[in-house]
């Protein structure tokens, strides 16, 4: 089937129509609302020929090349207690994702993701014990109902060798895949398992009970949205269920993100991170659009970590300085537009590279006052290596293509392997100097 679609764009391209070159502005990528257009470049991009390039004329490719990602320390910062945060992407179930395929999957990474203070991640699946497990195919040609079983859940979280997951967000396209039972039962699941959840709440009165999590003196709170439930909307009279905001949408609505901002601080927060499942798939880059998005919520809501999902592959990160414009300081904020799949396995193959964050937040003293701060970003490309006989293993991606004669003896993985170092090329991020988007 997968041939049979590629062929199809191939003679499309043979007769002259129109091509994408550029990513298309405006792009939502909400299945409620995308028109026969919309759905055939999504599926260009999935099944024939992802984008390289950002939109056209937008200057993307060279400000998130120029970004610094370490940040920048005020010399009168006086630091006291620091901890780490790990951060993954989503977390979905895939039909080779079985115990004996993944007996070895964290050998390589799970020290550095999950020996750190929270552990965090999104898991794009129902977890629902009454139903049986539903799991994405190869290819998916229609609508897909997720649901993740206690097997697959503990590969997520380790395979029982590290203390798993601290917190998850639940708000993303897959939330109402088995409808608000599947949803209250994805939440008794988690908290059976001691893992807190944020971007969703049992009752209207629990909506704006803020997931605080506490470590070293330290109270991070952690918010949730998603731009879309795919072809589900939530009942009338529960709106609450999940947070749903048109987040794709240019100068889209934040106002219920400022206002759970700053119920987070009255309710203790030392520092916000938000999760939020936006953005558009099978790109090296965000659109315009989503990091003028991603800005305001900086600038607006004054949320110190955001977390991109949705994609499907890693996009660039960037550490975005907002001035207070009554007071005049500066405060830096650490964006992720993307960090891909993270346990899954697609065909697509800028998928099988995720990129796993440590941030490292420190609290102390600035000016005689309480001031917490990111103080240090880890960002580690692995590689989703898959072998003939279907294990899987996350490798670390640099140690992989410096010497894959020696990590890799299939050539199909190598030839995969180098076209991923052109793809990570593109969107890694030494450090340089800041960039101005115009």
């Amino acid at each position: 089937m997968l041939w049979a679609l590629r062929l199809l764009y191939r003679l499309r391209a043979l007769l002259g129509l129109p091509q994408w070159k550029y990513q298309v502005p405006q792009h939502h990528e909400d299945p409620l609302k995308m028109t026969f257009g919309e759905k055939l470049y999504m599926g260009y991009k999935y099944y024939y020929k992802a984008m390289i390039l950002a939109e056209e004329n937008s200057g993307l490719e060279q400000y998130f090349k120029n970004q610094n990602l370490q940040p920048n320390m005020h010399p009168d910062f006086v630091p006291e207690t620091t901890i780490t945060l790990s951060a993954g992407g989503d977390l979905i179930p895939y039909d080779s994702i079985t115990p004996g395929n993944c007996q070895n999957l964290w050998n390589d990474a799970g020290d550095f993701f999950f020996n750190s203070d929270i552990v965090f991640a999104n898991l794009e699946t129902v977890a629902h014990p009454g139903k049986p497990l539903s799991a994405a195919p190869e290819i998916m040609l229609h609508d897909m109902f997720f649901n993740v079983d206690d097997d697959m859940f503990r590969i997520f979280s380790g395979n029982g060798q590290y203390k798993g997951y601290d917190i998850v967000s639940i708000a993303n396209n897959h939330t109402l895949d088995l409808g608000e039972e599947g949803l209250l039962a994805t939440m008794d699941f988690l908290e059976a398992r001691k893992v807190a959840w944020c971007g969703a709440a049992r009752t209207v009165e629990t909506r704006d009970n803020i997931t605080i999590l506490e470590k070293g003196g330290i109270h991070i709170a952690f918010l949730a949205y998603t731009f879309s439930l795919n072809k589900h909307t939530l009942p009338p009279h529960k709106p609450w269920l999940c947070n749903h905001l048109y987040l794709n949408e240019a100068d889209t609505d934040i106002s219920f993100i400022i206002h759970q901002a700053e119920v987070a601080r009255r309710q203790g927060a030392d520092l916000i991170v938000a999760a939020l499942h936006m953005g558009c798939a099978y790109q090296a880059y965000p659109s315009t659009h989503t990091v003028h998005n991603m800005h305001r919520i900086c600038e607006a809501a004054g949320v110190d970590v955001l977390l991109g999902g949705h994609p499907h592959n890693p996009q660039p990160m960037e550490m975005y300085t907002t001035t207070n414009v009554q007071t005049g300081k500066t405060r830096q904020h650490f964006i992720c537009y993307s960090q891909g799949d993270f346990v899954a396995y697609d065909i697509f193959k800028w998928c099988h590279l995720p990129l796993l964050l440590k941030l490292h937040i420190t609290q102390g003293e600035l000016h005689g006052k309480k001031a917490t701060l990111i103080t240090k970003v880890e960002a580690r490309y692995f590689y989703m290596y898959q072998n003939a006989r279907k294990e899987l293993r996350l490798l670390d991606f640099e140690q992989v293509y410096s010497h894959a004669e020696i990590h890799v003896a299939e050539t199909t993985i190598r030839k995969e392997i180098a076209e991923l170092k052109h793809f990570w090329d593109l969107i890694h991020q030494p450090a340089g100097q800041a960039a101005t988007l115009q």
